[in-house]
C-alpha cells in the first residue's frame, strides 16, 4: 500500500489553486498579522495581480524577482506569477544591494517587487545609489512594485494596489487563457544558492516536480485541510516557498505567516491561532520550550513537528512530546537541486529520528558512492546521488556546472552519508567547507569573494567554526594588500554594512599571508586548527557578533 494517495492530475500550479480555491473557498489561506484571506479571496487576489502582470507585458517564461520579507502579498504574488507561467526568482530579504544587485542583473528580471526597508536594510535607496536614480543600469527591469504599500508613484516604485488597477482592462477569458497555456515541465522557479565557486547558481524548478515533490512530504507529514501551519522560514527560501505556500495551497491549509522568529511572539500566534503544525531547526524548538511557564501551561493545539537537521539529540525529541504535545517529529533530508529526498515515517522510533533523515520518497533513487563512483557496502560513509523526478533542470544559464554536478543522471549532492540495511540514510558530513549559520547555508568562496571587494584586501580565507548561538559562525582570515593597513573591527564593520547577517565573520585574524600546499591551494584544515586554538583561549564576543 503506498505512503502517499494519487496526486489530482493538476496540470500547473495555478490550476491547482483555482481547483482548490473552489474546494476550500471558505477556509482560511493566509493569516498575517490582522490580515486574513480565504482560499476564495487569495485565488481573486492572485487573478487581479495576475491580470497586471500581463497588462505589464509579463509573458509565459518571463522571470519576475522578488527581493522582500514574507506577507500575504508575497504570497498573492507569486502564484500571480505562476497562473501566467511566469519565473519567480526569490532574493533574500536578509541580502544587502551588494549580493542582491547582481541577481537581478543576471536575470534580467522584467518585474521586481520590494519593500523600501527590511531589517535596517533599505533596498529601493539601495539600487538607487547603485544602478542610478532612474534604475537605468538594470534595462531590463519595467517595473518596481512596492508589497509594503498599496499607493505609490515615481521613482520608489508603484504601489501594490495601484498595480493591480492597471490590470483591470484585461477580461478573464486572457487570463484563463494564459493559465492552460503553462505545462507541467515549464520552469516556475529559479533559487540561487551559492556554491565551492562562490558564485551563485541559480537552480530551475518546475511546476510538476514541486507539486509532486511537495504531495509526498505533506501526505508522509500527513498534513491535512485541518492544520495551522506557523511558517517562519523565509518564502526567499526553497523551504518556506516549496514546504510553505506550495504545500500549502496543495491541502488546504492555513499559512500564519512569522516573518522574524522570536520566541515569546510565536508561541502566542501558536495559542492563538491553535497551530497544529510547525517547522524548523532543532534551536527553534528549544527556545520555544525554554520561554517562561511553557511547561506549565503548554499549548494544545500543535501535532507536528519539522526537524530539519543531520541529527536530533534524543533530548530534545523527549522535550517536544513531553513539553509541547507534540504527537509526530519528523525529520528529512532534502536541498534545493532534488527537492525532498528522504524522511523519516510515522512508526519509526526515536533512535531513527534522532540519528538519521529516513528513507527515500517514493520514486526517488539515492546511492552512497566511494571517490570513484562506486557503491560502498551498506553502512560504509560515501558521497550521496540521487535520481529521480525532483532532480532540478539545471542551473540557469549554466551549463557547465549543470554537467559537472551529474554522472550518467545522477546529482552529486556533495553530501557525505550512509544508508543502513532498512533504508535509512544519515548525513554525517555537510558539503566541503559548507557551514551553517542560524539556520542558513553559509559558503566560505561566496564571503570571500565578497569581502575582496572591500577593497584593502589581497587575499581571504573563511571557515566555519561553532558557536553555541548560531551553530556555526564565519572566522575569516585576511592578507591587507601591500602599503594597505586593515584591522578587525574595520573588516566586521564593511561586512555588516555589506552582507547578510549570518555571512559577516564573527572574528577576522590579519595574516601577512595565507598557508598554502604545493598546488597553491589554501589549507583551511591549518586555518580550523589555529582558529580553534584560538578562539578556546579568547572565545567569540558580543563586540564583534552580528544578527544571523
Amino acid at each position: 500500500m503506498s505512503e502517499i494517495t494519487a496526486m489530482p492530475s493538476w496540470s500547473n500550479i495555478g490550476r491547482m489553486l483555482s481547483e482548490n480555491a473552489a474546494l476550500y473557498a471558505g477556509r482560511t489561506a493566509i493569516v498575517d498579522g490582522d490580515r486574513q484571506l480565504t482560499y476564495s479571496e487569495l485565488s481573486i487576489e492572485a487573478r487581479s495581480v495576475a491580470k497586471a502582470l500581463i497588462a505589464g507585458d509579463v509573458k509565459r517564461g518571463d522571470l519576475v524577482a522578488c527581493w522582500a520579507p514574507n506577507g500575504w502579498r508575497w504570497a498573492v504574488m507569486v502564484h500571480a506569477v505562476w497562473l501566467i507561467g511566469g519565473i519567480i526568482v526569490p532574493i533574500s530579504s536578509r541580502l544587502k544591494t551588494l549580493e542582491a544587485g547582481p541577481i537581478l542583473e543576471r536575470t534580467g528580471a522584467a518585474i521586481l517587487f520590494t519593500v523600501a526597508e527590511c531589517a535596517g536594510t533599505h533596498f529601493i535607496d539601495g539600487l538607487h545609489s547603485a544602478y542610478d536614480a532612474a534604475l537605468e543600469k538594470l534595462p531590463a527591469l519595467r517595473h518596481l512594485v512596492r508589497l509594503d504599500l498599496d499607493h505609490a508613484s515615481g521613482a520608489d516604485g508603484i504601489g501594490f494596489g495601484d498595480f493591480i488597477e492597471t490590470g483591470r482592462a484585461v477580461d478573464d477569458s486572457v487570463l484563463d487563457r494564459a493559465i492552460d497555456a503553462v505545462a507541467p515541465d515549464d520552469i516556475c522557479e529559479i533559487i540561487f544558492t551559492s556554491g565551492t565557486t562562490g558564485t551563485p547558481k541559480g537552480v530551475q524548478l518546475t511546476h510538476s516536480q514541486l507539486m509532486r515533490s511537495y504531495w509526498g512530504w505533506s501526505g508522509i507529514g500527513g498534513l491535512s485541510k485541518d492544520d495551522n501551519y506557523l511558517v517562519i522560514t523565509p518564502f526567499s527560501h526553497g523551504f518556506g516557498l516549496n514546504a510553505g505556500i506550495i504545500a500549502s495551497a496543495l491541502r488546504g491549509i492555513c499559512m500564519v505567516l512569522l516573518d522574524i522568529f522570536e520566541p515569546a511572539t510565536a508561541l502566542d500566534l501558536i495559542r492563538r491561532h491553535r497551530i497544529s503544525v510547525v517547522g524548523g531547526p532543532p534551536n527553534l524548538f528549544t527556545r520555544l520550550m525554554d520561554q517562561p511557564g511553557v511547561a506549565e501551561n503548554p499549548p494544545i493545539s500543535l501535532r507536528v513537528a519539522f526537524l530539519g537537521a543531520a541529527s536530533v539529540p534524543e533530548e530534545i525529541l523527549l522535550r517536544v512530546g513531553s513539553v509541547l504535545g507534540i504527537e509526530r517529529v519528523i525529520n528529512a533530508y532534502g536541498l534545493m537541486e532534488a527537492c525532498v529526498v528522504s524522511m523519516t515515517r510515522a512508526d519509526d522510533d526515536r533512535s531513527v529520528i534522532s540519528t538519521t533523515t529516513g528513507r527515500v520518497l517514493p520514486d526517488v533513487d539515492v546511492k552512497i558512492v566511494d571517490d570513484a563512483n562506486r557503491p560502498v557496502a551498506a553502512g560504509e560513509a560515501g558521497e550521496i546521488l540521487v535520481r529521480g523526478y525532483g532532480i532540478m533542470r539545471g542551473y540557469w544559464h549554466d551549463p557547465d556546472q549543470t554537467r559537472d554536478a551529474f554522472t550518467d543522471g545522477w546529482f552529486h549532492t556533495g553530501d557525505i552519508g550512509t544508508c543502513d540495511a532498512a533504508g535509512n540514510i544519515s548525513i554525517v558530513d555537510r558539503k566541503k567547507d559548507m557551514f551553517i549559520c542560524g539556520g542558513f547555508n553559509a559558503y566560505p568562496a561566496e564571503i570571500e569573494n565578497l569581502l575582496l571587494r572591500m577593497g584593502p584586501l589581497s587575499a581571504v580565507s573563511v571557515v566555519g567554526m561553532p558557536d553555541p548561538a548560531r551553530g556555526e559562525v564565519a572566522v575569516a582570515f585576511v592578507v591587507p594588500s601591500s602599503g594597505q593597513h586593515v584591522d578587525e573591527s574595520s573588516v566586521v564593520s564593511w561586512a555588516k554594512e555589506n552582507l547578510a547577517g549570518y555571512k559577516v565573520p564573527r572574528r577576522v585574524f590579519v595574516r601577512e599571508s595565507l598557508p598554502l600546499n604545493g598546488n597553491g591551494k589554501v589549507m583551511k584544515d591549518v586555518l580550523r586548527r589555529e582558529a580553534a586554538d584560538t578562539l578556546i583561549a579568547a572565545p567569540i564576543s558580543n563586540a564583534t557578533s552580528a544578527n544571523g
